[in-house]
């Protein structure tokens, strides 16, 4: 009954705040039941077993998202890869915790935590969305250590947090929980102190959405396309005299066709000039041969549009139609351009921002509703490792402008009809330029390394000793 409750409890916390759960404090205790549990006197099977499906049952929030859209394979993929991701480090600890104490059992759960959640996110088909250091994107101020060291240093602080709290439960010694606060205090303090710098000026962005606005998105049907993107023409061209400054459409508007695709550019070219802003708009079309979820970027004046191309597809659903792209793509003002899933690849973003040091990022998005926050926070956790603004359209989700760390300066739901978003997004000079940028991924591989070789140097004691 012990190992069910505690598997239950560590449920119930990842379900809330991983996920499509949106209560950022749970993550922090999540983690506390099952490893108090693996802590004490159990065997190693039963502490597998409370582990691996505390976060299974935890994350099944998921499939009201994607049950339906996603192939079976991808599905069980997004239940038992996040399980097998925490599974693993609690056997680690509770190996570690017998070998050597608590101390060295909590920063063991931590590092490899980190290290197999840095090392998952090299998945072709997720990337780092399902990591839980997501979950942190609803208090910012917890986030800032990911400019130092990437998303992997929040999940590190996540499981330090969590292990130090049960080491100190499960021995009655209050030194793990003791470290375990100071490194929870020390990262909220680094967070104020960042996020206190003022922004040197702002950018006024405006998103205009429609979920029912839409041409064809996997064939040619010209008359549909053109009317979509002549009511989008209409909304764009209601900004005039607004200031605003970049104007975002969401993901995939409709199937351009090659032979009338310069309608639609004299659309959209005439709407960015008469709102005298950049206009950033998502749609596929064919580029080189093969057909592309792209982007297409105008300034004020210009006739033909930089274009930047989707080059992480999701599996199933955009890789039977479209081929990749190349990258990175930024404009000559510092916008950069992105789209949607290419987001959830820390690795990707980075090196673009290294390359191109955008001043904000642009990014059409098509999301599947119930998903929305969930989703969107994931793109959130690039600007904060990279340091850059992010204007983020998404279809049949949010409309979200945040700062560099990670703040959402203006947020809406879409709703159907056409809606626009007007917000002014805060600059602070270019992205690129964090420690992060310049270190890459060494905390995140340390944390493997560390992980593992505390592992090792645990069952090497066990064996010696038996």
């Amino acid at each position: 009954m012990i190992a069910i409750a505690c598997a239950l409890l560590s449920a119930i916390g990842f379900y809330f705040s991983i996920g499509l759960g949106d209560q950022w404090w749970l993550a922090w205790l999540a983690p506390i039941p099952v490893l108090w549990f693996a802590f004490g006197p159990t065997k190693y099977w039963q502490t597998l077993l409370v582990a691996f499906f505390a976060v299974a049952l935890g994350g099944a929030s998921l499939v009201r998202a994607y049950g339906g859209l996603m192939p079976p394979p991808v599905m069980i993929l997004i239940l038992v890869g996040p399980a097998a991701v925490f599974a693993g480090p609690v056997m680690a600890a509770k190996r570690v915790q017998q070998s050597f104490g608590g101390i060295a059992a909590m920063f063991t759960f931590a590092a490899m935590w980190a290290g197999i959640d840095f090392a998952s996110s090299f998945s072709a088909s997720g990337g780092a969305v399902s990591s839980p250091s997501s979950a942190e994107i609803g208090a910012p101020i917890f986030l800032q250590s990911a400019s130092l060291v990437g998303f992997v240093g929040v999940t590190f602080l996540l499981g330090a947090f969590a292990a130090g709290i049960a080491a100190s439960l499960r021995s009655k010694s209050p030194a793990p929980a003791a470290i375990a606060v100071a490194l929870f205090a020390a990262n909220m303090t680094f967070g104020y102190i960042r996020m206190s710098t003022p922004p040197s000026g702002t950018l006024r962005v405006a998103l205009v959405e429609s979920d029912n606005v839409v041409g064809k998105t996997q064939r040619d049907d010209k008359e549909a396309t053109l009317k979509a993107f002549d009511a989008y023409a209409a909304e764009i061209e209601k900004l005039r005299g607004q200031n605003v400054k970049l104007i975002l459409l969401p993901e995939n508007i409709g199937w351009v066709g090659p032979a009338w695709r310069s309608d639609v550019q004299a659309r959209l070219a005439k709407a960015a000039t008469v709102a005298d802003a950049t206009l950033v708009a998502g749609l596929n079309t064919a580029v080189d041969g093969a057909q592309r979820n792209a982007s297409w970027a105008f300034t004020p004046g210009d006739d033909m549009p930089v274009t930047y191309q989707k080059r992480r597809l999701i599996p199933g659903l955009e890789t039977r139609f479209f081929t990749p792209g190349k990258g990175p793509v930024a404009l000559s003002n510092g916008t950069g351009l992105e789209i949607c899933k290419d987001m959830d690849f820390h690795a990707m973003i980075r090196s673009d921002a290294v390359a191109t040091n955008p001043l904000l990022l642009a990014v059409p998005a098509w999301d599947f509703d119930i998903d929305d926050w969930s989703h969107g926070r994931v793109a959130l956790m690039r600007s904060v490792e990279n340091g850059v603004p992010m204007a983020r359209n998404a279809r049949d989700g949010l409309l979200t402008l945040n700062d560099r760390y990670g703040r959402i300066v203006a947020r809406a739901k879409t709703t159907g009809p056409f809606q626009t978003l007007i917000g002014d997004l805060p600059l602070d000079g270019r992205g690129g330029d964090t420690i992060y940028d310049r270190i890459g991924d060494a905390f995140g591989w340390l944390c493997l390394v560390l992980g593992i070789a505390a592992t090792v140097l645990a069952a090497f004691k066990t064996k010696r000793a038996a």
